[in-house]
């Protein structure tokens, strides 16, 4: 009897420990997790434990499959730290596909160095990073690791998906923390399994979602704050190096910002003088806020700080005007002192800035909704926004990165949430008068004359700055006909009293019409490439979103060859949407030339699937129209 126990339990402890040790098998991977994935999350336990105002522990354990080559970056370790926290522990694994051992990861296999970019200065951030290896697919990493953190801003959005094309098997996310250090908290995009625990001396939140599918990447869609299942997480009170604030509100939230720069505005009374010799026979508030602005850029540089409070609290303007370089909360809060040193009045304004970035959620305030600053200059007729950050931009510009969002202006009275400017369809316009003149062989001359305003001076900005060779590079990979050769181009910067440039291009196309017989099949070629999709893949998932609206206008002069005549030109054509219009017009001037007008407009908006049939239905047309092609035949006598 005690033979047949002492069998049952070795069986029993065989089968635990087969399980235990191939439970990371691919082959167990429902497959309707694998559609459109790389990579799976097999698990993800994500635990916080608050222990006071400023202290807490992160722990994760996670283990993630990868199912190709795609995947391979989401099998990486990257764990952040800084000076106001510390790595406990970090145990690694590497398993083959069958979920069998085939490495326990050293600690000498992990890198550990500073985590700086090229334009940051100062930075205390440092990654332990590890990049895994395997020859073959699928294959898994587990990692689990600790941080103790001391101090306490924010505590990061979880993401169980972590990236697009990335399914998730089982995730779980426990906040465990003292009544009194209590937590807001926001659900996004799924319903959760969500409880509470509680007793005297704690309160721990958990959230569980399992067997998400994959979100498949396509371009032109929402925020990623729309899209992904998603926990916000923000503490109602903090301490950080010294500062404590409250986040319940947006209000006080800004007077945690205001206290950080209160005393950061100090300027020598040379530099005083200067600004206000500078601006004395200025009439306008206006023109002393332009001056001012262009004197800041003409004398700093950007550079980021990431150093502790460093991170949140701008160095002093005086710094700033000795050193002549500073990050965005350093450079608008040096503005904001310049100005205020002739009596303007302007607010330090944090924002969400990028694509990915928005303070979305006013009802959820959370320092992580913000990334950015800028300044604020409201005057008796306008409102004067400023990006302190280029030494380029045009005054009152501050770019579709910031545009159209709220932004938390930051006064004495605490925070006050504000819109940024929108900038609209009719200022946002590319507008061309392109010259093509055919040859008998099919060769042909051109000559573009663009303006680009508002938005899409964004097209060419970044071109402006670079070298003749870049440039020119560039523009060959961006102009639309093949066998194309700049012979002279010229770039301009028209950005004095609004954002506005300019490109001209001189050049030769070989082949650009076809021969066949007696005739030439002319296309009608705007050179420039246009922002919108030519179509709507059919199994598209997500939403289509425009944040912004813009115009094309396009003047097309074709002149055929002498020794032919126009003999076919393409109907005139208008067309529209929801996501927008196109009317193009073709004028035969003489038998020689011919005119075409294009006007294309594409609105601002989010577009879901009940409209992707109409869309799809306008793009295809419109791009039908791109492949016209005028006609012409050639005649007995040049003329």
């Amino acid at each position: 009897m005690k033979r047949v126990l002492l069998l049952i339990c070795c069986c029993g402890i065989l089968s635990l420990f087969t399980f235990g040790h191939n439970k990371w098998d691919s082959n167990n991977i429902p497959d309707s997790l694998k559609i459109k994935a790389n990579a799976v999350i097999r698990t993800l336990t994500t635990k916080y434990e608050r222990q006071s105002l400023e202290k807490y522990t992160q722990e994760v354990h996670v283990a993630i499959t990868v199912l190709n080559e795609k995947g391979n970056s989401a099998a990486e370790l990257m764990v952040l730290y800084d000076r106001n926290s510390n790595v406990e522990k970090i145990e690694g694994y590497l398993y083959n596909s069958s979920g069998e051992l085939s490495k326990k990861i050293r600690k000498k296999d992990i890198q550990d160095y500073a985590y700086n970019n090229s334009f940051t200065l100062f930075s205390d951030n440092r990654i332990k990073y590890l990049k895994p290896v395997s020859n073959s697919y699928p294959y898994t990493v587990e990692y689990s690791y600790k941080i103790n953190h001391d101090g306490v801003v924010g505590f990061s959005n979880w993401i169980p998906h972590l990236d697009f094309n990335i399914a998730v098997e089982s995730a779980e996310l426990i906040f465990k923390t003292t009544p009194e250090y209590d937590i807001n908290f926001k659900e996004l995009n799924h319903r959760f399994y969500f409880d509470t625990v509680t007793d005297n001396d704690f309160i721990q939140y958990n959230w569980s979602a399992s067997k998400l599918k994959a979100i498949h990447y396509e371009s032109f869609s929402p925020n990623y704050l729309a899209i992904f299942p998603i926990v916000l997480l923000s503490p109602n009170e903090i301490i950080y190096e010294g500062t404590s604030g409250d986040f319940s509100t947006w209000n006080n939230y800004g007077k945690w910002v205001f206290d950080l720069i209160k005393n950061q505005d100090e300027i020598s009374p040379e530099t005083v003088n200067k600004i206000k010799n500078m601006t004395d026979s200025i009439q306008s508030k206006s023109g002393k806020v332009e001056a001012v602005y262009k004197y800041m850029q003409s004398k700093t540089r950007y550079v980021n700080f990431a150093l502790g409070i460093g991170g949140f609290q701008p160095i002093n303007a005086c710094d700033v005007d000795e050193k002549g370089y500073g990050d965005c909360k350093a450079l608008s809060n040096y503005t904001k002192t310049l100005l205020q040193s002739i009596g303007i009045n302007a607010y330090y304004t944090e924002i969400g800035s990028g694509r990915n970035r928005k303070l979305k959620f006013p009802e959820f305030p959370s320092a992580n909704q913000t990334n950015h600053v800028i300044l604020c200059v409201p005057l008796e007729q306008d409102t004067i926004w400023l990006e302190c950050t280029s030494q380029k931009l045009p005054f009152n510009y501050i770019g579709s990165s910031n545009s159209n969002r709220l932004a938390l202006i930051i006064t004495p009275d605490g925070g006050k949430l504000a819109r940024t400017p929108k900038y609209s369809i009719d200022e946002n316009i590319r507008s061309s008068k392109i010259d093509v003149k055919v040859q008998s062989n099919g060769n042909a001359f051109f000559e573009t004359t663009s303006n680009f305003q508002s938005y899409l001076f964004e097209d060419v900005y970044a071109l402006i700055h670079k070298s003749p060779k870049e440039q020119k590079d560039d523009l060959l990979k961006s102009l639309t006909s093949d066998g194309l050769t700049i012979n002279t181009y010229e770039l301009a910067d028209h950005s004095d009293t609004c954002a506005l440039a300019s490109l001209k291009i001189k050049g030769n196309v070989a082949n650009y019409a076809r021969q066949s017989g007696t005739r030439l099949f002319i296309p009608v070629n705007y050179f420039l490439e246009d922002a919108y999709p030519n179509r709507i893949s059919k199994s598209r998932k997500l939403p289509i979103s425009q944040s912004l609206g813009y115009q094309y206008m396009d003047i097309v002069n074709i002149t055929v060859p002498s020794d032919s005549e126009i003999e076919h030109i393409p109907k005139d054509v208008e067309l529209s949407s929801v996501f927008g219009s196109c009317k193009i017009s073709y004028k035969k001037n003489d038998q020689h030339n011919i005119l075409i007008s294009r006007h294309i407009k594409i609105n601002e908006g989010e577009f879901d699937k009940t409209r992707f049939e109409e869309i799809n239905s306008f793009l295809n047309a419109v791009h039908k129209q791109q492949k016209q092609k005028i006609i012409a035949k050639k005649t007995t006598t040049p003329g």
